[in-house]
């Protein structure tokens, strides 16, 4: 990949050297803090590609953002440029129903420095900040959020603890997924009718000490674990992309007023 583009564009000053648990957390706050969470390729209408090169242009050229699928491939070719060999993982989202939980979700295993990481620069403004140690009972404070992980059966389950509650985020199992089931997952998620990808515009942005969370006519904001929320007329919507997270919106209709 064009790995010194990459470095570049999520604001390091040089290319690390070696790899280490430093480095792969500097390249994980790095990435997080650069890349908006959006899904305006899928609200235009458009394909969502994983091809690298497709990435790199989306990402480091034209300066977007991504969901999970393109944030994590884009992260996982980084590593490996630097010798790190990550294995792929797909959770099931915990929102809504269980019954329909299905594998959503691309996350990140990591050997690395004599440790196992989980890392996951894709669950928008929600998610880790950091790679989190992967085992039964790992903790972290990143940026107002306690985060943990646990086991429970066959399953790994990530949740967060606001200043109010905590809430489950994701499950996932051990199993190593193939290119082809992230196409697969990819797939569906991007074109399925039913996916919320499909059924919502949004675009979240995450800082060390602050989340912004546009989803729908919704602005959410999390500062040291504390939320607020302001409605956000329909009209309004551009005024507000442009100023919370430098996007210009795209005329539209989007998508998800069609399914409306």
């Amino acid at each position: 990949m064009r790995f010194d583009d990459y470095v570049k564009r999520i604001g390091l000053a040089a290319a690390p050297r070696g790899a280490d648990a430093g480095t792969l957390r500097a390249l994980h706050v790095a990435h997080r803090e650069a890349f908006l969470f959006e899904n305006l390729t899928i609200q235009a209408g458009g394909r969502i590609s994983l091809a690298v090169a497709d990435l790199e242009r989306k990402f480091l050229d034209e300066r977007r953002g991504g969901y999970c699928f393109e944030q994590n491939t884009l992260f996982a070719a980084a590593l490996r440029e630097i010798g790190v060999a990550p294995t792929t993982l797909l959770g099931r989202v915990r929102r809504g129903p269980p019954e329909r939980w299905c594998r959503t979700h691309m996350v990140l295993r990591i050997a690395l420095d004599g440790g196992v990481w989980l890392a996951d620069v894709g669950f928008g403004a929600m998610g880790l900040l950091e790679p989190l140690p992967f085992r039964d009972g790992a903790t972290a404070d990143q940026g107002g959020f306690a985060f943990r992980l646990r086991r429970d059966g066959g399953l790994w389950i990530l949740s967060a603890r606001d200043a109010d509650a905590e809430t489950d985020l994701y499950e996932f199992t051990d199993d190593p997924q193939t290119p082809w089931d992230v196409e697969v997952a990819n797939h569906f998620t991007s074109t399925h009718p039913e996916s919320i990808f499909r059924k919502t515009l949004t675009i979240q942005r995450t800082e060390r000490d602050r989340r912004t969370i546009l989803r729908g006519e919704l602005l959410t904001r999390y500062h040291a674990g504390r939320m607020s929320e302001t409605p956000v007329a329909r009209q309004e919507m551009p005024r507000v992309a442009f100023e919370e997270f430098g996007v210009e919106l795209p005329p539209g209709p989007f998508v998800y007023e069609a399914v409306l």
